[in-house]
């Protein structure tokens, strides 16, 4: 059952109970520019069947279909993204993860998400300014938008959190050199970082998702045995 939270968004609940009787993980799946909340549903169920799983749809929608999540700037090279919508769009995902996991009864210390493009970009803007409310990150196809990465964010609030990320070397959107500075950003600040290039442009390759879905299971088992 979908709850009426600050963002539209798609709910599936987990199949079965976590181990040792404790709430189940929440993974949240954020889409990119010009998709919608259909865009990584479907993602879903490539993963452990023990997620709560919410979609979210942002809040911008074009006029061509589809939605984004704050609004780019094509014509202008110096101009690329529209930063006062960047901030609130970082703020208000931020908002609604916190409101899905009490909604969702969600475990508040087990958060995951998964975003591509904007989605992905969002992704390190909440790690660095709200490193405390997700755990594990899938960023795809993403970069540091300075408007919305804390670069000041201390390795301790960083501690324990988990990236695994991806790129296509002749990504047309995002040139691969910008998702390139995210690596050694993340070394810097001690943080688990899992980093993929893969020769294809603005997308997922096929290769990518296995990995990530090995990276998945594999810290779902490190949790389990920690906890344990």
């Amino acid at each position: 059952m979908k709850k009426n939270l600050s963002l539209k968004h798609l709910y599936a609940p987990p199949a079965r109970a976590y181990e040792g009787g404790r709430k189940n993980p929440l993974l949240v799946l954020v889409h990119g520019y010009g998709a919608d909340e259909n865009d990584l549903y479907s993602l879903a169920g490539e993963f452990p069947d023990v997620f709560h799983v919410v979609a979210p749809r942002a809040p911008i929608d074009l006029a061509w279909g589809g939605a984004a999540w704050y609004s780019l700037d094509f014509t202008n090279g110096e101009k690329f993204t529209c930063e006062t919508e960047a901030v609130a769009a970082r703020d208000t995902l931020h908002t609604f993860i916190n409101e899905a996991v009490e909604a969702y009864d969600a475990d508040p210390a087990n958060v995951w998400y998964l975003g591509f493009s904007q989605g992905a970009i969002l992704g390190y803007g909440i790690m660095t300014t709200y490193p405390h409310r997700v755990r594990y990150f899938m960023p795809l196809s993403g970069y540091l938008e300075k408007s919305i990465v804390n670069y000041n964010v201390s390795p301790e609030d960083l501690c324990g959190i988990k990236v695994f990320a991806t790129h296509g070397q002749v990504d047309p959107v995002i040139p691969v050199q910008w998702a390139r500075l995210v690596k050694p950003f993340m070394e810097s600040k001690g943080v688990d970082f899992t980093y993929n290039e893969y020769y294809m442009g603005h997308g997922i390759h096929p290769s990518g998702l296995s990995l990530m879905r090995g990276w998945v299971d594999e810290n779902l088992q490190k949790d389990n045995e920690i906890n344990f």
